[in-house]
């Protein structure tokens, strides 16, 4: 019942319940999917330790994991990235899957020595605070 063009959209929202179905799998499969984990900055193991006064380390994160094909809102896509999940679904030998990569980031503050002076700065984009496919 209903146009070729409903029964066809009710087929993709169907596709995209099964990767829900997958992204909520506890276990392996669970791990592998896109996702934010821990990546610790520790400033006195790199060459800024001297110039910077606080923090000395943070939490920056990453992005790791396979993103789902197709892609559905939990993975936070752009519309770009929703189609070529498609188009991977139906030409995975010609089109590349989606990459797990920061979509929200949120900035730092830091006191650090500049020309002499202590400095406080806020810097943009240090902290991922959610993942998600691209």
């Amino acid at each position: 019942s209903g146009t070729r063009r409903h029964r066809r959209n009710r087929k993709e929202k169907q596709r995209i319940k099964a990767s829900d179905a997958a992204a909520a799998i506890p276990g392996e499969e669970g791990r592998s999917l896109c996702r934010r984990v821990d990546m610790m900055v520790d400033f006195e193991q790199t060459s800024w330790g001297s110039w910077i006064v606080y923090p000395k380390k943070y939490n920056a994160y990453r992005c790791e994991g396979r993103c789902p094909s197709p892609v559905d809102e939990t993975f936070k896509p752009t519309n770009h990235a929703y189609i070529q999940s498609l188009l991977q679904l139906y030409q995975p030998s010609e089109v590349p899957c989606l990459a797990c990569s920061p979509v929200k980031m949120s900035p730092l503050s830091m006191l650090y020595y500049e020309k002499g002076e202590i400095v406080v700065r806020h810097h943009e984009d240090m902290i991922i605070e959610e993942c998600g496919c691209n």
